[in-house]
């Protein structure tokens, strides 16, 4: 149905293959990134070395809960656990008919003159996400945050022409994800979140999408409230450790 976006780190999901990266966006930190399904002194120390060779001197682990060994593993190892995300999916088709917004919501697609607000905001909202505070943006961002992203799917919040909140969705085939939420921290319990994850779902009932994925971090009550308002249902975590690299 489309390709694939960015921020979800699908592909490490669904592999067993040890790959070291900078962190998206906390470059200048001192961890790679690595997924960890499966974890052994073997796969620790290859993921070590690939950190090494990216000059980092620790790794920011993500696993699920669905194999808890793996934290298990590292937190014997030093690791602390310093994020915790909730997965959640919705039935499309058995989700209530959401109601037609209080608030303008536009798309890219109808506004592309927007993306510079968008951009600003974006700034503001990353590294107001808890665990993220040292986040960095930079133009980089409108590839991977903006035109990586159905631009049809990409909502937009508006109050008399300024820019108060967007909402994307994420693709992967025929996979959709909600992507990246940001509210302008004056607007923040206004509502405005609540009608772009409603722009989304009638968008998503009219594209004929199944299943709607998305990630809470578990400190986000107030989204996760009104996920389950929605009809989302928790089905795993996934969890965010830092910790040494191997000796």
């Amino acid at each position: 149905m489309c390709g694939r976006g960015e921020g979800e780190q699908q592909g490490e999901r669904e592999s067993n293959r040890v790959e070291a990266k900078p962190i998206p966006g906390l470059e200048h930190l001192p961890y790679a990134e690595v997924w960890f399904h499966a974890i052994d002194d073997m796969r620790w120390a290859e993921a070590s070395n690939a950190a090494r060779d990216l000059g980092k001197t620790g790794l920011e682990a993500w696993t699920t809960s669905r194999t808890p060994e793996v934290a298990a593993f590292l937190q014997e190892r030093g690791y602390d656990e310093v994020r915790r995300y909730v997965i959640s999916e919705l039935d499309v088709a058995a989700a209530a008919e959401p109601p037609e917004p209080a608030i303008e919501i536009v798309t890219i697609a109808e506004r592309p003159d927007l993306v510079l607000p968008l951009y600003g905001l974006a700034l503001q909202a990353f590294p107001d996400q808890p665990g993220r505070a040292e986040t960095k943006i930079d133009a980089s961002w409108f590839e991977w945050g903006l035109r990586a992203h159905p631009a049809d799917s990409f909502f937009v919040a508006l109050e008399n022409g300024q820019v108060l909140g967007f909402g994307h969705l994420e693709c992967d085939g025929d996979e959709w994800r909600n992507g990246f939420l940001a509210v302008e921290r004056e607007a923040r319990g206004r509502g405005v979140a609540r009608a772009l994850k409603h722009a989304q779902l009638r968008w998503a009932k009219a594209s004929g999408v199944k299943k709607l994925t998305t990630a809470n971090e578990v400190r986000l009550a107030g989204m996760r409230k009104l996920n389950a308002r929605l009809g989302y249902v928790p089905v795993y975590d996934e969890i965010v450790l830092r910790g040494p690299l191997a000796g």
